[in-house]
């Protein structure tokens, strides 16, 4: 940030001392900036301070300040993330716009559980405050991402006939991230309704592909189809596997499938060419990207080494890009983050009546 023309060292709130407030918290670090933690229970941030931060990262970072929300319920802060589960981030979000607006508001994907009203009413608070809202689908950030569709725009590979994209992976991995849970009914995780189950835990999928639907020029989602595995539990229920077909306003049918049970994970994005395929593709230690000729043969491959906390690189960056130069566009809109949760509560809708369901825009006009 810059004022007066002076370079000043933003200052940056992360609400909620779990497992994303962490790689966020780190990832404002490595640049250099003040942030703080904030947490109603002191038992998660000695967590913080004590387990997950040192475990992951080498060591306790003694330059980050940990507080309750009544500790720095005055303080404005230049960036504030919302890193808490989904159904309480509005709430707290619009407790920030109201009391202590930031330069920039950045919630956490997914932008809520699907409440299509609650959603309604933040957008119509959001749009009369000075702050900046973002939703931090950080896939949209990253090397690779970037290098797909620098790849996919080449005129040699023709016209777009297909895309698809998928996040496949047993929420093991989330369980051990969050080692202080038993099982995934102590948190959202296993209630759709709270922002969890595959539909929004794992919607990556869902917003890659409305990214690279709209990058690649054809239009935002019109209609949905899903086929969700719905598991009944004695407190809720979740959706294990969701399967949606997404008509695009080109006409173009797009596919996305997330699912909480497939290991080793699959991670992948594909667009399809008269002449070719491209493929984006998440991994443990690298990311990547593959160009296949028409018979789907490898052409060209591209790596990006990484690790864990690297995946929020990019994002952390782009903030600071904003910070900077509040006129930058971003990718990251809030209107971005309501299109996934359109679809969301469209599919939902689609996979009750089993009939397809025209896309509720959420979005004022």
């Amino acid at each position: 940030m810059v004022s007066g023309g002076i370079a000043m060292i933003p200052t940056v709130k992360v609400i909620g001392a779990g497992s994303i407030g962490n790689h966020l918290a780190h990832g404002c670090r490595s640049r250099g900036w003040a942030v703080t933690i904030v947490d109603l229970r002191r038992d998660a941030l000695s967590r913080t301070r004590d387990t997950i931060y040192p475990s992951r990262y080498g060591s306790w970072d003694e330059e980050i300040t940990l507080a309750t929300p009544d500790e720095v319920a005055s303080q404005v802060f230049d960036l504030v993330i919302v890193g808490t589960p989904p159904a309480t981030h509005l709430g707290i979000a619009k407790a920030e716009l109201k009391n202590t607006p930031p330069q920039i508001l950045l919630i956490e994907k997914p932008l809520s559980h699907p409440d299509g009203d609650a959603i309604r009413e933040f957008i119509e608070l959001a749009g009369g405050s000075p702050t900046r809202v973002l939703v931090g689908y950080n896939q949209r950030r990253k090397p690779n991402t970037s290098k797909f569709l620098e790849v996919a725009r080449d005129p040699a590979l023709g016209k777009l006939v297909g895309l698809s994209s998928e996040m496949l992976e047993s929420w093991d991995g989330i369980l051990k991230a969050h080692f202080w849970m038993a099982s995934e009914k102590d948190s959202y995780l296993a209630f759709t309704n709270q922002g969890g189950g595959a539909l929004l835990e794992h919607s990556h999928a869902l917003n890659l592909m409305l990214h690279f639907a709209s990058e690649l020029g054809q239009g935002g989602p019109v209609e949905v189809s899903a086929k969700i595995e719905w598991v009944d539990h004695e407190s809720g229920r979740y959706d294990r596997d969701s399967a949606l077909t997404i008509i695009l306003e080109s006409g173009l049918n797009a596919h996305v499938r997330q699912d909480l049970h497939t290991w080793p994970a699959k991670k992948e994005a594909v667009a399809t060419f008269e002449n070719g395929s491209v493929v984006w593709t998440m991994g443990n230690e690298a990311d990547s990207v593959t160009l296949l000729d028409h018979d789907e043969k490898p052409e060209k491959y591209w790596e990006f080494p990484k690790t864990r906390p690297d995946d929020f690189l990019g994002e952390i960056a782009h903030l600071g890009e904003l910070l900077a130069a509040p006129e930058t566009p971003s990718n990251l809109s809030l209107e971005a983050g309501v299109q996934v949760m359109e679809v969301a509560l469209a599919a939902v809708e689609s996979s009750v009546s089993n009939n397809s369901v025209a896309i509720s825009p959420l979005r004022m006009t």
